[in-house]
């Protein structure tokens, strides 16, 4: 009856959208086009610390399970678990910096408060009272749980738990709540907001809602459903500790820090199958902020169409998960492909011939080279164009072809992500295959495979190339904005983070893995795997 009954509200919002004239906004594959570049880095992105972080106004809606036996925390002033809506944290330290008692940090000890009274006493907006010790002193309770049973969650992305003003909770107040009233500032209109978030969701059978600020959490919407308390721990006053409470806001961020590459422990599983974007419509997401162009929000779009937007995704969303194809998985190995190949090439410090020695290693594997007797020569024959438009289209599809064995099965979701991804992958590949070409251009039509390397790039046609090229590799690289340029690297560009791996690796790369350039990484670099007595002792 749940579904139906959504399905009903997301059918009267289509006949309210006609019935005013207009045709409702569905997602659209030219939008999905448009916004490539951003659906891409979202999914990227989405359950990860560092990506959520630095792109934090969240577009995308994605179900997610957490399956049977997942832990989670709950820091509070009540020993019994809450009756109604509470947070529940990924992390034990972030859910011990909301389980201390108030009020020690100022030197003073804040009276027991009556039942109701306990409010945003640690940045959360409810309590359910209770929590005192026998001195009248509001005391901190540090609970344990794990889930009795699969937990089905709404997640936004982005830094959707950030209580700002500058988009983060677009997702949340613009397209869910769409409700502009509020009962005093961001902060304090926390608890109306999960309340109206957690009627929506419960309608659909599901659990609450996952967002992330310096760590995830989920708005928890039933503690006496699907959730076994293991423990409640009653915390020592500030006062009773040996360091006080200075380290807890570190001690919370390094455990946020150590998620910047994901949740991990299997805790998540997403539905990108069922995943709907406000990137996938064709609607206004400029910035708000002249001084901030780059904080594109949904908050900038015309209400109506917000509205159209949370008709469609209820009508997605009450329909059983898909999770057809893991997008998640596809984009690493994209990223994981090209990332520091990209980055290389747009180094001004990396040197001409590595730049050569990176380009033809990632265009030459997908490039066929010409047959006898044309594959002595640079395959200047007639159906070069051919050859090079068939690598271009290898290129661009390779790491999407495990996505098509279920194809029949794609929803519009897979269908919106499946082109957004074919759009960055045939970006990527046209302009490397384009720089190949300038650097083809600047060679003698007579000249041998072997020119590029023998002549390196002493020619001023060849350090012109050089600079058009990297001038390309450069710009890719920005407008691609994938968030691992930002993270700082342990190598440069010129070196490999290298351990021993057989064959490969000297003793000093066993026992002090450190960075190698490139030059050095050789198959002279085996001392390690020699016999033992040939190997040289290190301490």
């Amino acid at each position: 009856m749940a579904v139906i009954a959504v399905k009903l509200v997301a059918l009267l919002a289509a006949v309210a959208a006609v019935q005013a004239d207009r045709d409702p906004i569905l997602p659209f594959h030219e939008s999905a086009r448009a916004n490539a570049n951003r659906i891409f880095n979202a999914i990227h992105s989405a359950g990860r610390q560092w990506g959520s972080s630095l792109n934090h106004n969240g577009f995308g809606f994605i179900p997610v399970v957490v399956p049977a036996g997942t832990s989670f925390y709950h820091g509070g002033y009540a020993e019994e678990p809450p009756r109604g809506i509470e947070w529940l944290a990924f992390e034990v330290e972030h859910a011990e910096f909301f389980a201390r008692p108030p009020g020690g940090r100022h030197g003073h000890r804040p009276p027991c408060p009556g039942e109701g009274q306990l409010h945003l006493l640690a940045d959360q907006a409810e309590t359910d009272g209770g929590g005192c010790d026998e001195e009248g002193r509001v005391r901190g309770y540090l609970q344990t749980y794990h889930t009795t049973r699969d937990a089905q969650l709404l997640y936004l992305d982005g830094t959707s738990a950030g209580k700002t003003l500058i988009g983060t909770l677009d997702s949340q107040d613009e397209v869910l709540r769409q409700d502009d009233s509020r009962q005093g500032g961001i902060i304090e209109d926390e608890m109306k907001r999960a309340k109206a978030l957690c009627d929506m969701v419960t309608e659909w059978g599901w659990d609450g809602i996952m967002r992330m600020e310096a760590g995830f959490e989920v708005i928890y919407c039933n503690f006496s459903s699907g959730l076994h308390l293991d423990s409640s721990l009653r915390t020592l006053l500030v006062e009773d500790r040996m360091k006080g409470d200075a380290n807890l806001i570190p001690l919370w961020l390094r455990a946020a820090a150590e998620r910047y590459d994901g949740i991990g422990g299997d805790r998540v599983r997403m539905d990108f199958s069922s995943m709907v974007s406000g990137f996938f419509f064709p609607i206004n997401i400029s910035s708000t902020d002249p001084e901030r162009p780059d904080l594109v929000r949904l908050g900038a779009a015309k209400r109506e169409h917000l509205q159209d937007i949370k008709a469609y995704l209820q009508s997605v969303f009450v329909e059983p998960r898909k999770f057809v194809v893991n997008w998640q998985a596809v984009v690493d190995m994209i990223v994981a492909r090209f990332d520091k190949r990209l980055a290389a090439m747009a180094s001004t410090s990396v040197s001409p011939d590595l730049f050569i020695s990176e380009l033809e290693g990632i265009t030459l594997t997908y490039y066929e080279a010409p047959g006898v007797p044309g594959d002595i020569t640079l395959a200047r024959e007639e159906d070069d164009r051919n050859r090079t438009a068939e690598a271009i289209d290898r290129c661009a599809a390779h790491y999407l072809r495990p996505a098509s064995p279920r194809q029949q099965e794609w929803t519009l979701s897979d269908a919106l992500i499946h082109t957004s991804l074919t759009t960055v992958t045939q970006r990527i590949c046209s302009d490397l295959f384009l720089m190949r070409a300038i650097f083809l251009g600047a060679v003698p039509d007579a000249a041998p495979d072997a020119y590029l390397i023998k002549r390196g790039v002493k020619s001023a046609s060849m350090k012109q190339a050089v600079d058009e090229s990297r001038a390309i590799a450069r710009n890719l690289v920005q407008e691609l904005a994938w968030t691992t340029r930002k993270k700082p690297q342990v190598c440069s560009e010129e070196e490999i983070l290298l351990t021993a791996m057989w064959p490969f690796g000297d003793s000093v790369d066993h026992f002090n893995p450190g960075c190698v350039p490139f030059e050095e990484a050789t198959a002279r670099r085996r001392s390690y795997w020699q016999p033992l007595e040939q190997r040289p002792y290190v301490e």
